[in-house]
């Protein structure tokens, strides 16, 4: 009997988008390694549109494919690419080379060995495997339904794509459309959307004419145009549903699930039950796999697949085979009867025993029943997973063994040593909040007397994990060096080391209690040779010293270990070191350098998003504001976490209000508030549990840190420019009540001074009465007070101090032009010309002002900061005469230097708003401003605001 044809035999309705494809590899062999993002909903042909794209290529073109399995979380890490590497390393030409990490997956790569590097050399290895095959001919790679993907699958696709330079090669990957649901896959589109060469394509339904022309190629006849009508509105244009009702005449299923049953039902018992069979994988298995299953082999097990390959119910796939689409397999699966899967299930774990495929094991197992296999195999697989760098799986793996824990059942280990890795896990993954409450757990059920050194280990990891959530996490990393005897060499020594250099990390700024447990940690890491300890102390010491080649030794170190945490940290250190010795070009090189690296490896979200803050503010302060502005937005693009994101909005308010766009400024400063308030809350719900067994905690970690200060600085200045100078003068009010600003490093506080004093010049410009000028002293007062109160924290703090003093005294001013040239600083130093040019024009100076003002005017012009290059004009535009003004205009002109509006300049003089209006028009015309802010400007200088 020869089965119906349930596929076309004609690929209908996808011209433009196979077009695509072709100009997509085009492109990859023309100009550099392309990507093709091919969207659509379940059944509208994104797996047939790559096997027609295929198909059209030809010998000259290599093809490897691989797909990832609905199974997703449960599956093997990398799934997907362990199809396509296997693909890979088969073809000819292909020999084996160093690959000491892939050698783990594919022993005929070689001997495996302890590489260094860990993830990042594996993720090298690949980029090297598929650039090499694609030296020589166009390569293709196929990754299907990437919405099923696993994290590590999602990181290795996100790290090719970044890093692949070899002409050639084009990444085509399906995808169903994200919901709201999806938001780890939408950050890895949104990525690769972005990129250079990425073609993107959205499969649509089919119209009434191309669902006709399927029906055609299925049915070998042309149908009738009510059968047309009908199968289009039935299918809605879906390809898929096309087929399972080309044939079911006028009696249509009444759900979709009867529709996709329609084929599967209609088979003869053998090759259902086969089918059935089949769906309990969960995906992709292998011909061997479905034969120990089903118990049949040979002969009779191809007849049967031929028949449901012909069906076009399932499809060849390498040795094995799969559901032609997901839909029918659930279907098929639901369809079975509970104790038909439970049986299945079971003979799956039972062939499965054995061949590492530990993942899938423990998912069969759990749905069989038989949670002692369950338990045991997903041990295995978060062993695995972590062996792989998969550590979004392993805390996957290991939430199951937590669920279904049996102290009885020899694994090995205990349920605090799962805790343990499952806290380090999350802290790996990023998923901090997560990690702390399974640190948590594991402070609840270890006995800290009797077990000091896995109490102090579970310590460490929840001071960690709450460090990175929201800045807390002192008072874990104290409570477990107090479990940890003081002196030994081995094991315990070691520890400590590294509880000595998180907690130092953790007391920064406060350098006086850092710098013993640096030194200590330092010492201890030369002693054992351990080098993360020593990474730390080396870091610790050299921010307190200045010492850059501590720094390198650091950096070198940080390089062979198995992860990025430590090699990301150290460009933070030295753009610190550069910043505050006021090389601003090395810093912003070393934080751009660290960004480049973490984006690389797919951490650009995250420590990224921290360089970013590093690199935008030694930019602006080296007057390199374009590049600043790009650094700042590519970073908020990523969607950092929310402390990260708090700082990139503050600086990129603060670059917004140098240039003079101060509503930009304003949306900053909300969005930045909004962060804040994102960040409490993610601290308060990641402490439930926490507070009762970690006690009060350090004092910092109650008072705000260094990241609140900038926010000061900005929404001070803001105030400012908006106008406000007393909602100004009331938030520095706040900011110098907050004890945490004798806390934080000089060079971060006394920023948040020189904006106060410059509120304070803008007070006493918006009115001269006796009592503001007295309550401005007091502040001016306040402000001396705080700032000596500080230390001196390197070049650049010493020229904030200079300035701050300037400001004050309205003195020095020559000195903070001296200071700020040598730090080439060009807005800083446009500013303090400005300052001593009008210091000059007051002391009838006029040929020293005028020097300084042409410079100073040269400097803020090819900044762009719009407000100075203002106040410069203003300053050397001739004075008006005074009697240019009627008796009203200077009544009007004295309140529109208070900052009334029309309204209430009208309510004060008892006339009308239009007739104010045209008063103002008139004051604006005699004065030769633009706006109500330069007129008053100019009043306050000629002296326009006294008594008429």
């Amino acid at each position: 009997m020869v089965a119906e044809r349930v596929v076309s035999p004609v690929f209908v309705g996808r011209g433009e988008e196979s077009g695509a494809l072709a100009a997509a590899l085009e492109a990859a062999v023309g100009q550099g390694p392309a990507v093709a993002l091919v969207a659509g909903e379940a059944g509208i042909g994104k797996s047939r549109l790559l096997a027609e794209f295929a198909r059209s290529l030809g010998p000259g073109v290599r093809v490897a494919e691989g797909a990832c399995a609905e199974l997703g979380s449960d599956a093997l890490p990398y799934a997907p690419f362990v199809t396509v590497l296997r693909r890979l390393i088969r073809l000819d030409g292909v020999l084996p080379g160093p690959y000491r990490q892939l050698a783990r997956w594919f022993p005929e790569l070689g001997e495996p060995g302890e590489a260094e590097g860990g993830k990042h050399r594996l993720y090298e290895e690949i980029l090297t495997l598929v650039e090499r095959v694609a030296a020589d001919r166009p390569l293709v790679v196929f990754i299907e339904d990437l919405h099923w993907a696993d994290a590590a699958t999602r990181e290795l696709l996100g790290f090719l794509a970044r890093n692949l330079t070899q002409p050639g090669v084009l990444l085509a990957i399906t995808h169903r459309p994200p919901g709201p649901a999806d938001g780890q896959l939408g950050p890895l589109l949104a990525e690769l959307s972005r990129r250079p060469r990425t073609t993107m394509l959205r499969l649509e339904r089919l119209d009434r004419h191309d669902v006709a022309r399927q029906l055609a190629a299925i049915l070998g006849t042309e149908p009738g145009p009510d059968a047309v009508r009908r199968v289009h509105e039935r299918s809605d244009g879906n390809p898929l549903f096309v087929e399972a009702l080309a044939r079911a005449g006028e009696h249509t299923p009444d759900s979709l699930r009867d529709l996709l049953l329609y084929g599967p039902r209609s088979l003869p018992g053998p090759a259902r039950d086969l089918l059935g069979v089949a769906s309990v994988a969960g995906g992709r298995l292998s011909h061997r796999l479905l034969a120990r299953v089903s118990g049949k082999d040979g002969a009779a097990l191809d007849a049967l697949l031929r028949e449901l390959v012909d069906r076009s119910l399932l499809l060849t796939a390498g040795d094995g085979y799969d559901f032609r689409h997901a839909l029918i397999r659930h279907v098929v699966y639901e369809d079975l009867l509970p104790g038909e899967r439970a049986r299945l299930h079971a003979r799956y774990a039972e062939a499965l025993h054995g061949t590492g495929a530990h993942a899938e094991l423990a998912a069969h197992a759990h749905a069989a029943g038989d949670h002692r296999t369950a338990l045991t195999a997903a041990c295995h697989a978060a062993d695995q997973a972590r062996a792989s760098y998969a550590y979004e799986e392993q805390v996957r793996m290991l939430e199951q063994v937590l669920r279904l824990w049996d102290p009885d059942v020899p694994l090995g280990r205990d349920e605090i040593d799962v805790l343990t890795d499952a806290a380090q896990a999350c802290m790996l993954s990023g998923d901090y909040a997560r990690g702390i409450g399974y640190a948590t757990s594991g402070l609840a059920a270890v006995d800290r007397r009797g077990d000091p050194a896995r109490a102090a280990q579970l310590l460490e990891h929840r001071g960690r994990l709450r460090h990175r959530l929201n800045g807390t996490g002192v008072s874990d990393w104290e409570d477990a060096l107090r479990l940890l005897p003081a002196g030994p060499a081995g094991p315990a020594g070691v520890q400590r080391g590294q509880l000595l250099g998180v907690l130092a990390m953790g007391l920064l700024p406060e350098e006086d209690r850092a710098r013993a447990s640096f030194e200590e940690a330092l010492a201890i890491g030369r002693r054992t040779g351990d080098a993360t300890v020593t990474i730390r102390g080396l870091l610790g010491v050299a921010s307190m010293t200045g010492d850059l080649g501590m720094l390198a030794e650091a950096r070198t170190l940080a390089g062979r270990l198995d992860g990025h945490d430590l090699l990301m940290t150290v460009p933070m250190y030295e753009a610190t070191l550069h910043t505050k010795a006021g090389d601003h070009p090395r810093a912003a090189e070393a934080a751009r350098d660290g960004i480049r690296h973490a984006r690389r490896y797919g951490l650009g979200r995250s420590r990224g998003a921290e360089l970013a803050r590093y690199a935008g503010r030694s930019l602006i302060l080296a007057g390199r504001w374009e590049e600043a502005g790009t650094v700042l937005r590519e970073s908020l693009q990523e969607d950092p976490p929310p402390l990260s994101r708090q700082a990139l909005l503050v600086l990129t308010g603060y670059l917004a209000l140098l240039r003079g766009d101060v509503p930009a400024a304003a949306r900053a400063a909300t969005d930045a508030e909004a962060a804040s308030a994102a960040e409490i809350s993610a601290g308060i719900d990641a402490s439930a549990g926490v507070e009762a067994d970690a006690g009060a905690g350090h004092p910092a970690e109650r008072s705000g840190s260094a990241s609140l200060f900038p926010r000061h600085q900005l929404l001070c200045l803001l105030a400012v420019a908006q106008g406000d100078p007393e909602r100004a003068d009331l938030l520095l009010e706040r900011a110098l009540a907050d004890p945490a600003l004798y806390r934080v490093y000089s060079s971060d506080a006394r920023p948040v001074l020189l904006a106060g004093a410059l509120a304070q010049r803008a007070r006493l410009t918006a009115a001269a009465g006796q009592d503001l000028r007295e309550r401005v002293a007091r502040r001016q007062a306040e402000l001396a007070a705080a700032d000596a109160a500080l230390s001196v924290d390197g070049r650049l703090d010493r020229a904030w101090r200079i300035m701050l003093h300037a400001l004050i005294g309205d003195d020095g001013w020559d000195d903070a032009v001296r200071a700020f040239r040598e730090l080439r600083q060009p807005y800083e130093l446009a500013l303090s010309l400005y300052h001593g040019a009008r210091a000059a024009l007051e002391t009838g100076d006029r040929p020293g002002a005028t020097a300084r003002l042409s410079e100073a005017a040269a400097l803020a012009a090819e900044l762009g900061a719009a407000p100075l290059t203002r106040d410069i004009a203003l300053l050397t535009r001739p004075r008006q005469a005074a009697d240019g003004l009627t008796e009203r205009e200077h009544d009007v002109l004295r309140l529109i230097a208070e900052g009334l509006s029309n309204r209430q300049i009208a309510a004060r003089l008892h006339i009308s708003p239009s007739t104010a209006g045209v008063h103002v028009s008139h004051i604006l015309a005699k004065l030769g401003a633009a706006t109500r802010t330069e007129a008053a400007a100019i009043a306050f200088r000629d002296g326009l605001t006294g008594p008429a």
